[in-house]
């Protein structure tokens, strides 16, 4: 699932409403993911590996319902992450022709 994106402007950049940015970060023993909470301020979800640092939070200090459409995008994707992890790690295989899954010996 994915959200809207954003449209160039008139002077060929985009609208302020849009999500931007790309990073891609590989995940070894130095990290933390934490969630920082205010009482009158947006969350910032923090993820940080080793010198490599992301947050991820609304734009314009405002929370909409399309952040919650993508926090909820973002829990069904670390679900599924975390299912993958568990699998190679555990040595599970799935029969693609079947779809079960078996523990390999």
């Amino acid at each position: 699932m994915t959200g809207p994106t954003a449209t160039p402007d008139a002077g060929g950049g985009r609208g302020p409403v849009g999500s931007h940015g790309h990073i891609s970060v590989h995940i070894g023993s130095g990290w933390s993911a934490r969630c920082f909470t205010y009482p009158h301020e947006r969350p910032i979800l923090a993820v940080d590996a080793d010198h490599t640092h992301l947050s991820l939070s609304a734009t314009d200090d405002a929370v909409t319902v399309d952040h919650l459409a993508f926090a909820r995008a973002l829990v069904r994707a670390a679900t599924d992450y975390l299912h993958e992890c568990e699998r190679l790690l555990t040595g599970r295989t799935t029969d693609a022709s079947t779809g079960d899954t078996a523990t390999a010996a």
